[in-house]
């Protein structure tokens, strides 16, 4: 993962920390953000027993929603509106009884896409339990307004 070593115009990165913070969804699946940067996002699971599918092992949905949140924050980390076009995801081992991490990294940025690569994977022992390919479309709007945001920031993220 890449550092961002510039800062955010003014006080942006406190607000859009705030709004990350309030995903009412996100916060109904008690999916926390642990930490996030220019690109990338980490989010963390404590499953409940409401998270368990039929068979005992942590759903699918619950690992979709986590690696999704993550997903939603890096890709929107530079202030600008994107949404994902596409996620193509691998359910590679089935978590039973344990903490999940999602880690979501920025591979390629344009003006209007980004690809990203998302992992969770078991807090315990790094495990990977899915990995998830996605692709999202950066629209031309922006979090607070265009004003919000430097021309030069903008021309760049």
């Amino acid at each position: 993962m890449r550092a961002v070593t510039e800062p955010w115009p003014e006080n942006n990165r406190a607000r859009l920390d705030a709004v990350f913070q309030s995903d009412a969804y996100v916060n109904e699946v008690g999916a926390k953000l642990v930490e996030w940067d220019g690109g990338r996002a980490v989010f963390r699971l404590a499953p409940e027993p409401r998270h368990l599918n039929f068979v005992g092992s942590i759903h699918g949905g619950a690992l979709f929603s986590l690696a999704d949140a993550a997903l939603g924050v890096a890709s929107n980390s530079w202030g600008r509106l994107c949404v994902a076009l596409t996620i193509e995801t691998q359910f590679l081992s089935a978590p039973i009884d344990e903490v999940l991490v999602a880690s979501a990294v920025e591979r390629s940025r344009t003006r209007r896409t980004a690809a990203y690569a998302i992992d969770v994977t078991s807090e315990a022992d790094g495990a990977l339990r899915a990995t998830f390919q996605a692709m999202t479309f950066r629209t031309g709007r922006w979090h607070f307004g265009e004003d919000a945001w430097p021309e030069e920031w903008r021309a760049t993220h």
